[in-house]
């Protein structure tokens, strides 16, 4: 079954029409897309996409699109769990606020968890490998060009700790 979206307005206003996953969005139309930033003893959870999707083998943290009917906060916990095995609650989640690109807007959520990498399960068809990094190392990666476009951009707007120099 493909997936659908709800289509918002440029103030993110719901405008009653669904999408479909990997058809173009006219001009003026957006959907939401939702990030984990799971951090564990001072460390980040990045997470390298599957060859073969968008941004094929970089780096990212752990998220996706907010599917039709779902809030933001009901897609993170699931993409959670999807894309990396691990349940986690709302009580758990802090979000940090939105950022938007040409057709999306981005809810970013910070989540600290005490956990391993021998405890995620990572969904192969999406990841193919996680590490946790500390702030230099994913600054070199940044350096390299191999976190996804925007990330640490979004992350020094909302103001998020782990990329506080």
């Amino acid at each position: 079954m493909a997936e659908l979206w709800d289509v918002y307005d440029e103030n993110r206003n719901q405008v009653g029409r669904l999408h479909r996953r990997g058809v173009r969005l006219k001009q003026g139309e957006y959907h939401i897309i939702c990030e984990a930033w799971i951090t564990c003893r001072d460390k980040l959870l990045v997470t390298q996409r599957h060859p073969d999707k968008n941004f094929g083998c970089m780096w990212e943290c752990t998220g996706g699109a907010v599917i039709a009917g779902e809030t933001s906060k009901e897609a993170v916990i699931r993409e959670i769990r999807e894309e990396i095995g691990v349940t986690v609650t709302e009580d758990q989640l802090r979000f940090m606020g939105s950022a938007s690109g040409n057709t999306f807007f981005v809810d970013c959520y910070a989540v600290e968890l005490d956990v391993e990498l021998s405890d995620l399960k990572l969904q192969r068809e999406e990841v193919v490998n996680a590490k946790f990094v500390t702030l230099p190392e994913f600054l070199k990666m940044q350096g390299q060009k191999k976190i996804i476009p925007r990330l640490y951009d979004y992350m020094k707007k909302l103001d998020f700790e782990f990329v506080k120099e």
